[in-house]
This record gives structure tokens, C-alpha cells and sequence, in this order.
């Protein structure tokens, strides 16, 4: 993964509680690892092996929700950068018992000034985005949690840049479709969505097929909704995607492509809850 962003710890707060602080990803696996390189060789341990007691096997569930928040949060805003801001901010996610978030906001972080391009995109990757669940322990009495991420947009070289265009450009179309399709009138399910289309040299879709699938993080708030595939299909087919970003035809006059997307009841942001 290029260096272009860093999630460099997260926090989940809890009101009226200290709040639980995270270091680097690398220095977590390490330091929930370090007992077990120790008994490397031990005849007991070869012949064994450990356990693991309720607190171990919750610490290892939230180091895994950790890693993919990070990864999730940090690969999605590696994507949506494709002007190369720079930048650091802190992201505060807050999402309810149902893992559903509900508020995106930022704060300068005191290392550098106020960016406000960078907070911009920052909350927009964070309305976008599809998070695990969070595990139980973790929330509030409310059946609520806030998570503190710590974004660093750093530069990128040349050639970093080039090797992620294809990465740029299916974000972009992600977006674009999803502006003029789902973010109208979100759903009440989360899932991925993927549009086939076939359009004329003027960008006209002249053909779509639709299809909703489960999405990795949330598989069981997948709801297979006729309705909305074929509403999404009449959309489809009355979408000018000359804009697009990566818009082309073939030596025909015709253009074919896909473009594949996650949605999620709150992915309109907070104009949508």
C-alpha cells in the first residue's frame, strides 16, 4: 500500500469513561504476540498449546475490528484523493447499536492548520464507507460509540500516482453513479451494487443490468429487494455518463463497462438521517 495515507491509531470513547487508545497496527500485533514468541521451543507449549481465557479472545476481536476499520477507513480515502491533498486531520465516526453511522465530523489535529479540503473529503470517504461491527463490549449505555481516527494525507511521488489512476478512476465512477442513482433515495439495506451498462458515443445508456449482492463487512444486513434492482435498472438506462470520469468508446461508437459500488442506509450523509 502506497504511503499516501495514514490511519495512525484509532480510539473508541465511551462517555464518562477513559477512552481506550490504540498505537500502530504493527506495535498491536506485536504486543499481543509477544507471550506466544516466548514459548517458542517449550515442550509444553509444542505439545499444548495455550487456551485462550474470555479476556484474550476479546482483546484478538478488537484488535481484528482495528485492523480492518483501519484498513477499510485508510484505503477508501487513498482512493477518493485522487487531487493529492495533503494534510492531517482527526475523523470522528459515531455509528448506533445497529452499527449504522450517524455522524461524521473532523478536528484540526494541533500538528498542523485547519485544511479544509482535507476535511471535506475526509467526511465524505466517512459517509461512503462500510465499517465491521463493532464488538458489544465497546458501546456506551446509549448503544452507542464514537471512533477517533487520526488521518495523515501525505505526498505521493510521480510514479506512485500513476500506478493508482485505475484506483482513482473506479472511485470516481463509484461516485458518479451512485450521486445519480442510490444517494437519491438510500436504502435501508447495505449490500454492493454493481451497474453493467452499454452506452452510444453521446454517453447514452442504451442497455443496464443491475445486480445487488452482500457486502463482506455486513452480510447479514443484506436484503435481496426486486424493487429497488428494477428501480435502479429504469435509472440506469436514463443516466448521460459522458462526464464520467474514464468515459470512452470502442472503434464502434459504443461504450461497455461496469461499475461496482457499496450503499448503506446512511451513504447520502447527514441530509439523509
Amino acid at each position: 500500500m502506497f504511503p499516501a495515507l495514514l490511519v495512525s491509531r484509532l480510539s473508541l470513547l465511551r462517555p464518562k469513561s477513559p477512552s481506550l487508545r490504540l498505537t500502530a497496527i504493527a506495535s498491536m500485533a506485536c504486543a499481543l504476540t509477544a507471550c506466544e514468541s516466548r514459548q517458542v521451543g517449550s515442550p509444553a507449549a509444542a505439545s499444548a498449546p495455550a487456551v485462550p481465557s474470555p479476556e484474550e479472545i476479546k482483546k484478538q476481536q478488537f484488535h481484528t475490528f482495528v485492523t480492518r476499520f483501519q484498513s477499510i477507513l485508510g484505503n477508501r480515502a487513498l482512493e477518493a484523493n485522487s487531487e493529492g491533498l495533503t494534510g492531517e486531520v482527526r475523523l470522528l465516526i459515531k455509528l448506533n447499536r445497529n452499527n449504522e453511522v450517524f455522524s461524521c465530523e473532523t478536528q484540526a489535529t494541533g500538528l498542523a492548520t485547519a485544511n479544509a479540503p482535507v476535511a471535506e473529503l475526509s467526511k465524505k470517504v466517512c459517509w461512503s464507507a462500510v465499517f465491521p461491527i463493532v464488538p458489544g463490549d465497546r458501546l456506551n449505555k446509549d448503544g452507542n460509540v464514537e471512533v477517533v481516527a487520526p488521518l495523515i494525507y501525505v505526498p505521493m511521488t510521480d510514479i506512485q500516482r500513476l500506478s493508482m489512476q485505475p484506483r482513482y478512476q473506479q472511485y470516481a465512477q463509484g461516485r458518479y453513479f451512485a450521486e445519480r442513482t442510490l444517494m437519491k433515495s438510500p436504502p435501508g439495506s447495505i449490500g454492493v451494487v454493481t451497474f453493467e451498462y452499454l452506452a452510444n458515443k453521446q454517453g447514452r445508456v442504451q442497455e443496464c443490468v443491475v445486480n445487488l449482492e452482500r457486502h463482506r463487512e455486513r452480510p447479514e444486513a443484506f436484503t435481496y429487494d426486486n424493487v429497488l434492482q428494477s428501480r435502479l435498472t429504469e435509472q440506469c438506462k436514463h443516466l448521460d455518463i459522458a462526464q464520467m470520469p474514464g468515459f470512452s468508446v470502442d472503434e464502434t461508437g459504443v461504450s461497455r463497462g461496469a461499475v461496482a459500488f457499496e450503499y448503506s442506509p446512511w451513504m447520502a450523509g447527514p441530509r439523509a438521517r
